[in-house]
This record gives C-alpha cells, sequence and structure tokens, in this order.
C-alpha cells in the first residue's frame, strides 16, 4: 500500500550504489578534500609548513580521545603508588582484579564467540559470496602472494613463537596436574597433549578473529570507495552515523587496543632479547660461570634489567620509526620479509641439526591429532573446573554474583556443618582452575585485541583478492606455517626434557603437576649437583627447573658451543626484526585511524604514534618491573571485552554488505526504519532524506519517555500491530516487567537476592520488546535479524522504545501480517504452458488440458462437495464425464482434498 508516497521515498537498507561505485574510479584518499567527504564538520584539522609541505592532518576527535587515554595510562602508571609488596598499584589494579573478573565472569562468551567465528568465515568462503572481490570487480591484487604472506604472517604473529615456542608446551606438559585437554593415559599421550594445546592456542581460533575484521573492512572500504578505518565496518549495519561520534569512539577505542596489543608484544620480546643477549654475553647456561656479565638476567632484581628492558624498547622504537617513515612498501614489507626469512633458516638450521625424522612425525602427527580434537576443545570452557572457585578461598572469586555476603557459598556450608570443605582440586581430580584464567583466555584476549591492528593491516594489503581466498590464504597458509614452527620447537624441548629426567633418574608421575626439581639437582633454575652440572655442559636441562625465558636458548645447546651461539645469535636478530615489525605495523595503523584513513599521513604523526607506543612499553616496564608482563596480559583480556561485541556485530554487517552488494532479493527490496537507535551520537540530526523524520525535539521527549516509561513509548506501535483491544494488554506487561526490576534492585539493600529477581524481569522485558520489533519490522518490512534485535534491546532499550514509538507514530504499517502467505499461489499456477497432469490408479499419466468434453466454464460448487485437492475454481462440476480418466480416481481426490499427508501431487491449473 503507499503512504503518502511512502514507497516512492523508499529509503534503502544500506545508503550506498555499489553499481555506481563499481562504475567510477578508485578515489584517491592521500587528498584531503576525499577524506573529509567522510567526516563530520569541524573534525579536520590540517596543519602545512611554510614550504606548503603537510606536517599534520588529523580527525580531532579521533586523535584527541586516543592520545588522551594513552597518555593518562602512561602517566597514571608511573605516578601510581606502590603498595605494601612494592607493586604497582596500578597495574595490580588489571592482573588481580580485571583480568579475573572477566575470566570469571566471560568465559562462555569468549570461547564461544571465537568458534561462531571461525564458523562464520568458513561458511562466507565457501558460499556464492566467496567470489567477491576486496575492490572493484575486476581489480586485481596489489602485491605477490610472497609479499603478502611475509606481510600477514609477521603482523600476526610476531614475537610470540620465539617467547612461547619452547616454553608453553614445557608448561602443559610438566607444569599442570590432571590437566586433561582431551586427555592421556600414558606419558607419551600427555607429551601429544602439550603441543595439541599448543597448536589450539595459535590455530584457527587466533587467525577467525582477525579475517572476520579483515574481509568486513575491506570490503566496504574498497568495494564502496570509503576510507580504510574501523568505523568503516559498521557503515552496512548503522549507516552514515559512523562519520559523526559513533565512529571517532570506535576508531579510537581501536587505536587504544592495538596499542596494548602491540606493547604485549613488545614485552614478550623485550624477555626474549635481553635473556639471549645474556647468554651471548655468558657463554653458557650456568650464570655462576659469568659474574663478570655485562647483559643482566631477566631474573635481575637489582635494576639493571629494568635499565636494559627500556634502553631495548627505545631502540626498537628508533627502527620502527624508520620503517615506518619509510612507508608500507619501501619499509614495512622489506623489514617483514627480511624477518620471514630470519624466521626460515632458524627452523631449517634446527630440522637438520637434529633428529630430523623424529621432528617430521610430530609435525604429522601433531597435525591429525589437532584436527581430530579441536572442535571438542574449541568448545571447552572449564565449566567443573571453574566450579571450584565458589569452593577454595585459595582461588580469586571474582564472579559477579557469588563473592560477597550470604551469597558466598563457601561461608554458608561451613557454617552449617562447622568444618571446613575438602580442597575440590583434589577431591575430584580436577586440573587449576585458574589455567584457562592464565591460558586460553589470555591468548583470546590477545588475539582479539590485535584485531583492530592485524585485521586492518591485512585489509590493506588484501586489496583485489577475493573473500574465499583472503579466508584459505589467511587461515590455511600461517597456520600451516606455525604449526610447524611451533612443533619443531615444542618437541625439541619436550625432548630435553624427557633426556633430563631419563639422565638424572626422575620419574614423573602422570597425576603430578612436574619432577621433583630438587632431587634433580636444581635450585632457583640452576644446577647445584654434580650430574645436572655436567648434563648441563653437555647442553641439556631439564626445561620445566629452567625460567621461562631461558628455555628457548637451552634447547639449542646440544648442538655445540659454535652452533648454539650461532643458534643464539640468529634468535636474538629474529625476535628483534619481528619486534621492529609489530611496533611499526602499529604506529602505521594508529596513524591511518587518527588521520580519518588518508593514505600515507605527514612524517610528523607517525613520529608521534611511534613515540607515544614506545611510552606506553616504557611506562609499564619501568612502573610495573618484574611484573610488567603480568599486567600486559591482564589489560589484553579486559581490552578484548569490548572488541569481542564489536566482532559480534562485525559479521553481521558483512552479511549485510556482501547480499547487499549482490543484489540480493530479499535485503534490496526492504527498507529500514525512519530513526536509528544510534541517532543519539548525531544531535538527532542523522544524515537521512525522509518526509516523515520526527524532529529534534520530538526526539528527545520520546527518549526521555522511553527511558523512564519505556512501556509507555511502546504503546504506539502496540496499537499499530494489535489494535485497541489488545494493545494495553502488551503495554501493561511491559510495564509490570519494567516496575518489578526497579524495584526489586532498589529492593536489594534489604532483601539479599532480590536483584536476581529483578534481573529475571528485566529479562522478559527485553524478551518481550524484542518479539514487539520483529513484529514491527516485518509490519514495516524493515530488513534485519532477531538476534541483533535482542542485542539492541538488551543494551539500548530506551533507544529501541523511542524508535517504535516515532516509527508508529509516522506511519501507518506497510504490510498485513495476518494475511495469508500463500493467497494468490492457484493464480500463480494457472499457466497454460503447465499441462494439467494426473495420475490414474493404474500408474499411467494423463494430461487433462486437451481432454474433450471437460467443461471448464462453471465454477466449483462448494455447496455440493470440496473442490479437489489443487483444482481451483475452474475445476470440472460434480457428475462431469471425463474421458481416458478414471472417475474413482477424481472422486478419491475430492475426498482427500483437506488431508494433508495426501500422496497424490497437485496438478497445475488446467487453461
Amino acid at each position: 500500500m503507499e503512504v503518502d508516497g511512502h514507497e516512492k521515498e523508499h529509503i534503502p537498507v544500506i545508503p550506498v550504489d555499489p553499481a555506481a561505485c563499481h562504475k567510477q574510479k578508485i578515489v584517491d584518499f592521500s587528498l584531503d578534500d576525499n577524506v573529509k567527504l567522510f567526516l563530520r564538520p569541524n573534525r579536520w584539522f590540517a596543519l602545512n609548513a611554510g614550504n606548503g609541505m603537510r606536517l599534520v592532518r588529523v580527525n580531532v576527535v579521533v586523535f584527541v580521545m586516543a592520545s588522551f587515554t594513552l597518555w593518562s595510562f602512561i602517566i597514571g602508571t608511573l605516578a601510581a603508588p606502590s603498595d605494601q609488596d612494592g607493586r604497582n598499584s596500578a597495574l595490580r589494579e588489571f592482573s588481580d582484579i580485571w583480568q579475573y573478573w572477566i575470566s570469571n565472569n566471560f568465559t562462555w562468551l569468549y570461547i564461544g564467540t571465537q568458534d561462531a567465528w571461525v564458523i562464520f568465515i568458513i561458511w562466507i568462503a565457501f558460499s556464492k559470496y566467496g567470489n567477491l572481490t576486496l575492490g572493484k570487480k575486476n581489480e586485481k591484487p596489489m602485491m605477490s602472494d610472497v609479499s603478502w604472506f611475509a606481510l600477514l604472517f609477521t603482523c600476526g604473529v610476531a614475537v610470540g613463537f620465539y617467547a612461547m615456542g619452547v616454553s608453553e608446551p614445557i608448561w602443559y606438559y610438566r607444569g599442570y596436574a590432571n590437566l586433561k585437554k582431551p586427555g592421556f593415559e600414558t606419558d607419551d599421550q600427555r607429551a601429544q597433549q602439550a603441543l595439541f594445546v599448543t597448536m589450539y592456542h595459535w590455530g584457527i581460533h587466533a587467525w577467525g578473529a582477525y579475517i572476520v575484521a579483515a574481509l568486513n573492512i575491506g570490503f566496504v572500504a574498497y568495494r564502496w570507495d570509503m576510507p580504510l578505518t574501523l568505523r568503516t565496518a559498521f557503515f552496512p549495519l548503522v549507516g552514515d552515523v559512523i562519520h559523526g561520534l559513533f565512529g571517532d569512539f570506535i576508531d579510537a577505542l581501536s587505536m587504544v587496543c592495538t596499542t596494548f596489543g602491540v606493547c604485549t608484544s613488545l614485552g614478550l620480546g623485550v624477555n626474549v632479547i635481553i635473556a639471549g643477549l645474556h647468554r651471548i654475553d655468558c657463554g653458557s647456561g650456568r650464570d655462576s660461570e659469568c659474574p663478570w656479565v655485562t647483559v643482566p638476567s631477566v631474573d635481575d632484581t637489582s635494576g639493571a634489567y629494568r635499565n636494559w628492558a627500556v634502553s631495548t624498547i627505545i631502540l626498537v622504537t628508533c627502527l620502527a620509526t624508520a620503517s615506518v617513515m619509510a612507508g608500507l612498501k619501501s619499509g614495512l614489507k622489506n623489514v617483514a620479509l627480511f624477518a620471514f626469512f630470519l624466521g626460515n633458516l632458524l627452523l631449517v638450521c634446527l630440522l637438520l641439526l637434529d633428529n630430523k625424522w623424529f621432528l617430521l612425525n610430530s609435525i604429522v602427527q601433531s597435525t591429525g591429532y589437532y584436527l581430530q580434537y579441536v572442535i571438542q576443545v574449541g568448545f571447552e570452557a572449564d565449566t567443573w573446573q571453574q566450579l571450584n572457585i565458589e569452593f577454595d578461598r585459595s582461588l580469586s572469586n571474582q564472579l559477579w554474583d557469588n563473592k560477597a555476603g550470604s551469597r558466598l557459598l563457601i561461608d554458608q556450608v561451613e557454617g552449617a556443618t562447622g568444618e571446613a570443605m575438602d580442597s575440590p582440586s583434589e577431591h575430584f581430580q580436577s586440573h587449576d582452575a585458574t589455567f584457562i584464567h592464565w591460558w586460553t583466555l589470555f591468548y583470546w584476549g590477545w588475539w582479539i585485541s590485535w584485531v583492530p591492528f592485524v585485521g586492518m593491516f591485512i585489509a590493506k594489503i588484501s586489496r583485489g583478492r577475493t573473500i574465499r581466498s583472503v579466508v584459505l590464504g589467511g587461515l590455511v597458509a600461517p597456520i600451516a606455517y606455525t604449526f610447524v614452527f611451533m612443533i619443531v620447537l615444542g618437541s625439541l624441548g619436550i625432548k630435553m626434557q624427557r633426556v633430563a629426567e631419563l639422565a638424572l633418574h626422575e620419574t614423573v608421575p602422570l597425576d603430578a603437576s612436574g619432577p621433583n626439581c630438587t632431587a634433580m639437582g636444581y635450585v632457583s633454575g640452576q644446577p647445584v649437583t654434580p650430574q645436572a652440572i655436567g648434563l648441563a655442559d653437555a647442553g641439556y636441562y631439564p626445561l620445566s627447573c629452567r625460567a621461562e625465558h631461558e628455555r628457548l636458548y637451552d634447547a639449542m645447546e646440544p648442538y655445540g658451543d659454535g652452533i648454539a651461539s650461532w643458534l643464539h645469535l640468529l634468535c636474538v636478530f629474529g625476535v628483534t626484526v619481528y619486534f621492529v615489525t609489530s611496533s611499526d605495523s602499529g604506529s602505521y595503523v594508529d596513524d591511518t585511524l587518527s588521520a580519518g584513513g588518508m593514505v600515507d599521513p605527514p612524517p610528523l604523526q607517525r613520529l608521534y604514534w611511534c613515540v607515544t607506543e614506545g611510552m606506553c612499553a616504557i611506562a609499564l616496564f619501568w612502573g610495573g618491573g618484574q611484573e610488567a608482563l603480568q599486567a600486559l596480559r591482564a589489560l589484553s583480556v579486559c581490552m578484548g571485552l569490548p572488541l569481542t561485541f564489536l566482532l559480534c556485530f562485525m559479521c553481521s554487517s558483512l552479511l549485510r554488505a556482501v547480499k547487499f552488494d549482490s543484489s540480493d532479493s530479499d535485503i534490496r527490496s526492504m527498507t529500514r526504519f525512519i530513526t536509528g537507535v544510534w541517532d543519539f551520537t548525531e544531535g538527532f540530526e542523522p544524515q537521512v532524506e525522509s518526509r516523515f523524520l520526527p524532529s529534534k525535539a520530538q526526539r528527545v521527549v520520546s527518549l526521555v519517555l522511553a527511558l523512564f516509561a519505556p512501556f509507555l513509548a511502546m504503546h504506539s506501535m502496540h496499537l499499530r500491530l494489535f489494535g485497541t483491544s489488545t494493545s494495553w494488554l502488551h503495554t501493561s506487561a511491559q510495564g509490570v516487567c519494567f516496575v518489578i526490576w526497579i524495584g526489586c534492585m532498589i529492593g536489594e539493600t534489604g532483601t539479599p537476592n532480590a536483584s536476581f529477581i529483578g534481573w529475571t524481569f528485566f529479562v522478559s522485558f527485553v524478551i518481550h520488546i524484542t518479539t514487539v520489533r520483529v513484529m514491527a519490522r516485518q509490519a514495516y518490512n524493515v530488513y534485519g535479524w532477531v538476534l541483533e534485535d535482542f542485542a539492541a534491546c538488551l543494551f539500548m532499550y530506551p533507544m529501541v522504545c523511542s524508535q517504535m514509538e516515532l516509527q508508529a507514530k509516522a506511519l501507518p504499517v506497510l504490510v498485513d501480517r495476518n494475511a495469508d502467505p500463500n493467497e494468490g499461489l492457484d493464480d500463480s499456477l494457472d499457466h497454460p504452458e503447465h499441462p494439467f497432469v494426473l495420475r490414474t490408479s493404474s500408474g499411467k499419466p494423463q494430461d487433462l488440458s486437451n481432454v474433450r468434453g471437460v467443461q471448464n466454464t462453471r465454477p466449483w460448487d462448494p455447496a455440493v462437495a470440496p473442490p479437489p485437492y489443487g483444482w481451483g475454481a475452474n475445476a470440472p462440476p460434480p457428475g462431469a464425464k471425463v474421458q481416458g480418466v478414471d472417475a474413482g480416481l477424481i472422486a478419491d481426490t475430492a475426498s482427500r482434498s483437506s488431508h494433508a499427508g495426501s500422496n497424490i501431487p497437485m496438478p497445475p491449473q488446467p487453461p
């Protein structure tokens, strides 16, 4: 139906014309005027030198928000006092409270979303959308496959190979008792499990998050001629709102997450570099042999290590600055290729120096083990192990609803029995409840915090590639290479551990967490008995008894002093170059985001972001000292939480984008609501042309009403959808749920657990308005998805209720929800090209379209008998003689006309 010409004014689901974009030339975003087209007025700041040289080009809001956040963190960390344990109080807040709070309450979210993203990108790669290009329809890739892979790999993995390649499998092999992921019955299976868990943390789940962001950003930016920024990814979802405060916040948040994510890698890299320099300087893995050493040990507590760490960060920052100033093709690409070469050189050396057949066996076996168990372990959230948090006082309990007062289960139980509860880990033989906290969730948070940086960088270098090639190239190739690297290092580490246990006669029970280091002759990570010293001189160490940063270099000792020194030097150079690639790539992304997506912003800005990134890492090491790395891990997990929600919406946004660009009939034939839930970020003045838009005053009044009495705001939509007879029932139901929610939250002060009754009614309220919003979308022909509706109602119910009120007041419904969806189906079957065919009782087909004697002029009389199934209004009248057709069949067909299970096929309408 037409409502005041509304159908002619049709508002598209996404405000873009893909066909027009594909016909025009590629937009040059190195020009100020093109960038400013996608920014709101007064956002752009440009400064030139006297000779016209560009000095500054920034989106002021993004630049100020990100700079203020990062420098506040730097100053606050450096100025924060130490507590009674000598720990920085600011950093302790993250590692002791916020990280545990997130892991205690949101494990399910981190684990579930990682799996969902992987499933989504695999599906879209092999769907009909897999052939769509990140660019114009006939555009070719901007760089070769080798250069693309080198840049992809070095920015996505960085120093983690070197820092964790040997150490992480050793932790899983000898660091945890009863770790069953998926489980073991022999020590051989335990060793294989250690390699599997390492691969699980570095495998498809890590790269899946990167690819989601890269596809979304690259597809929208390159196909629809928009700047390459993270805000661009949300254009298909919220429209032009991304060009205002909403987009500014997204870009600023991305810059902060990028900086903290890179700082985590810098922290890992600093330890590996200094440990390597110390080993080269000392010439031995035994510190007692080199009291004169210049480079301090990572375990040094005199302050020398901190000075060396800061000096290393400054050096790497300078190298990264030089690389960024040289640009993507001249600087970053060449550094990435060099880092990739050094990594390959180390890998080949280790393969050839050791038992290569053992290593090849391990590569094949571990890959198969991963493919067999990745789905099972990929969904493990340590449900029963984390339940022990409620039973054990020694575990940090940051559960949202069970950590205080009468809700603390252990207080209630022990108060009732008068006895202490048993240790749950011993009673149930559970592995450490904090395992998933320190490992899996750290990794998932770390990968997610890198998503803005790596996702944007992959999008930058993937122009011209298809969705399928980016998914396969971004998953299969890097993961395969990662597995080979990690399996080689991990297998060599476990081999050395087993050699030491055999030589020093130490047997580790299957239910034990590790060997007795004292019995093996080790104290504080150093050999002290003649047997242990002799074994160390031969190049073998029990790695589980050694410091984490020493294990990489220990694994290279068995090949002789000269070869070991060469491998140590190769590792130090490799880590340093990877260090530089992480820093320069992160600075490059920060610079691009702060400049609104401008290509090649002025060099002065690149210098600023390199310095800011370096200062952030320095502040962490100077303020945190030995516990800086722990604080960095906590920061990664914390910053990953908001980005997890953004990544979920990126999946929805990408799906909309590919469907709209492919001209799918469902999304192209539908519209959107006349107001958006994020319009408040634009001062209620969205960039939408419609004669039905309410005024700013109406928007403000409606939002205030929706905030305090959302059920009243929803009443207008209830009237449109349900009529006057039942609309008040829906309004009253919502009102009761809302009022009880508020009352129970207030009553919590006097009645423990009352708030949970209130939250139950709030969820009921959200489900109700979600249902109404879904019905409203159907009634107004608005495109959407029920999970999007639920998320909007859960987190932004005032905006949703206001949206419903304004839509209902502006327009009547456009689609009758109660109409029969099959109305007119018989008419659509009335076509002369389809002969009227029935099958007789003898099984032979009969064509009734040309049968003589059939009277088609009279309509069927429903008063006499119901029409035969599927015959329609022009069927033969009762008693008509049809030549060549079994009369009994016709009568039987009529008698079964309402039988849903009839096996007689529905014939087409006769002409």
